[in-house]
């Protein structure tokens, strides 16, 4: 009993060590500055707001960023991850403050759609609702997400699709970072990978494969039993489909090695974008899987240097006078 207890407490003390580490060594923005943490913005669902290091406008322009997860997990803790901590740090230094909040993820047959999106209109409502206290600047108002995120992202920035939450008003930003996020579901779910993973959980014991099928769990019921139902969500929820001449600047960054999101669907967005002549800026960093898997420290450097220097081109003067100190 008591070498358990022993136990339990030494793999308890190294893992907090090791959180500690990782905080600490890549410069995790929840170690800097002021964070108002697990705010409840709708009923069961929170957001951080990681406040400026150092005050530079009037009133403060906000990023709000949206995490991935592939609709079924994720966090908006992974603002403190070493894939965007740099350019998140970057950006408060510059008067910028992050919002970073979590939003309904898939259950079992239990779609997320539209709740996901649904969910970060609401948040962006908070933060309307909450600018004079936060000091926010609602003129200079950003979306970045991430994956799963960059599609949320998406269907909420692009015109016409923000039609989710009753009481949701349309939001002007200033630009959409999308970080390989998908824009045709039909082609994820059609992909190369999607087969393989397919027949893989096909062999695999019945109770094991229940639980590696998340096809259900994103449509809500079996896309393969109604195949009709699928191919009208998947359109409905489909950022490529609503395009207009009204969208902001958009940054897009893939890996051209993307096993999970294929770069073809980052393509596809540029060249849609690039006909209706919509400011658009793309990245591709070469030998680079989803999540920025075999990225190099160089690559991983641009990365933060592309989405803070883009956010930054973007901020909006409207007359006001900068206060730096």
């Amino acid at each position: 009993m008591k070498k358990g207890f022993i136990l339990i407490t030494g793999l308890l003390i190294a893992f907090v060590s090791w959180l500690a580490y990782f905080f600490i060594a890549n410069e995790a923005p929840i170690i800097k500055g002021k964070l108002d943490y697990n705010i409840e913005y709708k009923e069961g669902l929170f957001l951080d707001v990681y406040q400026p290091t150092t005050v530079v406008y009037e009133k403060t322009p906000v990023v709000i960023y949206v995490h991935g997860g592939a609709w079924i997990g994720g966090s908006k803790m992974t603002v403190n991850n070493n894939r965007f901590n740099k350019a998140f740090n970057t950006l408060r230094e510059q008067g910028y403050a992050i919002v970073s909040p979590d939003y309904t993820v898939a259950d079992e047959f239990k779609s997320p759609f539209p709740a996901c999106i649904t969910d970060v209109e609401d948040a962006i409502a908070w933060i309307k609702l909450n600018a004079e206290t936060y000091n926010f600047d609602l003129d200079n108002l950003g979306i970045f997400g991430e994956s799963a995120g960059g599609h949320i992202a998406m269907m909420i920035a692009f015109p016409d699709t923000a039609y989710y939450a009753l009481d949701y008003q349309d939001t002007p930003f200033n630009y959409v970072i999308d970080v390989y996020g998908p824009t045709d579901l039909e082609g994820i779910y059609k992909s190369e990978l999607a087969d393989s993973l397919d027949k893989i959980v096909q062999e695999l014991p019945a109770p094991i494969a229940s639980n590696l099928n998340i096809a259900p769990r994103i449509f809500g019921f079996d896309p393969k039993t109604d195949t009709i139902r699928a191919q009208g969500v998947m359109r409905t929820y489909s950022p490529i489909h609503f395009l207009g001449r009204k969208i902001p600047p958009v940054l897009i960054i893939h890996g051209n090695e993307d096993q999970v999101v294929p770069l073809s669907q980052s393509l596809l967005l540029k060249k849609h974008l690039d006909s209706l002549n919509i400011p658009s800026e793309m990245h591709i960093l070469d030998k680079v899987n989803h999540g920025f898997i075999g990225a190099n420290e160089a690559q991983m450097a641009e990365v933060q240097t592309w989405i803070s220097d883009f956010i930054l081109r973007h901020y909006k003067e409207n007359q006001r006078t900068k206060t730096k100190g």
